[in-house]
């Protein structure tokens, strides 16, 4: 296997022009630049803690707080323990331990047809559940990379739950 540096990427006029010393290769440009979508037409984003806020309140209303989970067309996966869960968690999450033995199944009980923002503490656990989803066929998959440690470094509110 060879590993190709590639000196410029450009997008012109719909071709993905990747530039390497004197040749070009040119390809299809993706269908959707805001929103990537691979070959089984599933969106499969890394977002930073902004970006997900801006997902949340695009997705779910700006009161999606009041908004019941099955009516959601986002809706927003903790895969944590139910410990870590318990210290903090985002607003109107939902908590599926990745770590449980029934994982699998419950993730398989999921509706395909929504839209699912998946974090962790760090971005690591929700990272592997994102491609155990993509492989089930879920359509809709966004990370929150660094995870719910770099969603409050950012200074983004989370629940906490009393006397923790």
């Amino acid at each position: 296997m060879r590993c190709l540096r590639f000196s410029a990427l450009l997008i012109y006029h719909n071709k993905l022009i990747l530039r390497r010393m004197s040749e070009k290769l040119i390809l299809p440009a993706p269908a959707n630049p805001v929103h990537p979508v691979d070959a089984e037409g599933c969106i499969a984003e890394q977002l930073c803690p902004s970006e997900c806020r801006n997902l949340i309140l695009r997705l779910s209303g700006t009161e999606y707080q009041d908004v019941p989970s099955e009516g959601r067309c986002l809706v927003i996966l903790d895969v944590r323990t139910p410990q870590e869960y318990g210290l903090c968690h985002l607003n109107g999450s939902i908590n599926l331990d990745f770590r449980s033995p029934s994982f699998r199944d419950r993730l398989e009980k999921l509706d395909r047809d929504k839209a699912y923002l998946l974090y962790c503490r760090t971005g690591v656990r929700s990272g592997r559940v994102l491609q155990i989803m993509r492989s089930l066929g879920f359509k809709g998959l966004y990370n929150l990379t660094k995870g719910i440690e770099q969603w409050q470094r950012e200074g983004y509110d989370v629940i906490r739950d009393s006397g923790k």
